[in-house]
């Protein structure tokens, strides 16, 4: 396996051009200040503007930034994540997430301009008593909050260079903890043995798990669009699909395959190929200027002509129903589906799933991580590759 050497990737004066690029558009908004919400679950909001992501539980890895339109930002974070942060973090004022109530009034009061207007970034995010917190310390001094998450929303959409570099850095370390656990792919080894391997070589290799490594296998756990690795033996016949979700230096890819074992019939080996195909027809499609929505429907047309229909429409209901943006978290927001209005633009970067569930054998799962680009998707992963050296050296 080639060696892939880990470096840091996005660098301080990064970090000064991004808030520069917000506060110009909080000016537009008529905002004063924003309110930044993260946890260790989705750090996105914060890490953008901080280079740093807290662990721990919910609780303790609370991570709110005060970002006003001049001044210093100042950080709030869970007081065990409070010693790291100090050290490691972009932003060196660091409080008490605990705090913030009695804090707040006193950054404002600071400010040489008068603050009317906050917004809230990561509403969705809050627990309730923390919102209360920040919702009591602006209001008691008149202050409108309203929600702003668009703002920080749309500049995470368009990548850096190197931002888009550290994502092709994780999807080449997806990969390669995907080859590596295909190397170990036999009768009788069981799905969580086959997601630690994948996981050794991710952290082994300086990456970081970006969310849960899923190893599912045979026609129950296949079937389920989304389920966790278990003790269940790989068995004669099965569908076995990997999907892996490496992190570098804080940017992940999303990247998942379906592979068969020894048994398999001609039907099981048909709706595989299919689905390989029209992944790779769903990524050759997507162009500057096409929504989400257009993707979608070419996805279906496929799928109609097919007679597959009713083995993809139940599970693109709701969100993700066949990609999503990918950055600073595995999955973030736009959702593309059949009411996506949101327009495929350079810079930006998305996994591109493909699923089909019911059959009685199982299900499939197809799903690289793309770079949009000016003249079309460019994939990060080698999804046919990784699929072809398991057929041909590891079968």
């Amino acid at each position: 396996m080639e060696e892939l050497v880990m470096t840091v990737g996005v660098l301080a004066t990064e970090f000064e051009r991004r808030l520069a690029r917000t506060r110009e558009q909080m000016k537009k908004a008529g905002i004063d200040a924003l309110f930044v919400y993260s946890d260790e679950y989705h750090p996105g909001y914060s890490f953008y503007y901080t280079n740093f992501r807290t662990i721990n539980c919910i609780e303790e890895s609370a991570h709110a930034l005060f970002i006003p339109l001049e001044g210093e930002i100042q950080a709030f974070l869970g007081n065990l994540n409070r010693f790291a942060a100090k050290r490691f973090s972009w932003i060196k004022n660091v409080n008490s997430i605990y705090e913030m109530e009695a804090l707040l009034p006193k950054y404002v009061s600071e400010l040489t301009y008068e603050v009317k207007t906050v917004g809230v970034v990561g509403e969705e995010l809050f627990p309730i008593s923390l919102y209360r917190d920040m919702e009591k310390a602006f209001v008691k001094d008149g202050i409108n909050i309203i929600d702003a998450g668009q703002i920080v929303v749309q500049e995470r959409l368009y990548k850096s260079k190197a931002e888009l570099d550290l994502i092709r850095k994780a999807g080449k370390l997806a990969d390669d903890s995907i080859l590596a656990a295909l190397e170990q792919l036999q009768i009788g080894k069981t799905e969580i043995e086959l997601s630690a391997i994948g996981e050794y070589v991710t952290r082994s290799h300086g990456g970081e798990i970006g969310s849960a490594y899923l190893v599912v296998s045979g026609p129950d756990h296949t079937n389920l669009p989304t389920w966790r690795p278990m003790e269940r033996n790989i068995e004669h016949g099965d569908y076995v699909w990997f999907d892996f979700n490496p992190m570098v230096d804080g940017y992940c890819s999303d990247t998942g395959i379906t592979v068969a074992m020894e048994g398999v019939t001609e039907e099981q080996i048909r709706i595989m190929n299919f689905a390989y195909d029209t992944n790779q027809r769903m990524v050759e499609f997507i162009k500057p200027g096409i929504t989400g929505k257009q993707l979608f429907q070419e996805t279906l047309r496929i799928c109609e002509n097919a007679g597959l229909a009713d083995y993809f429409l139940p599970y693109t209901k709701g969100m993700r129903a066949i990609g999503h943006g990918v950055g600073l978290e595995v999955v973030e927001t736009p959702d593309l589906g059949p009411n996506s209005d949101f327009v495929f633009e350079p810079n930006m970067c998305f996994g591109i799933k493909f699923d089909l569930h019911g059959f009685p054998f199982g299900g499939v799962r197809v799903e690289p991580t793309v770079i949009i680009t000016e003249n079309g998707a460019e994939p990060v992963n080698d999804l046919r590759g990784m699929r072809a050296k398991y057929e041909s050296n590891f079968k």
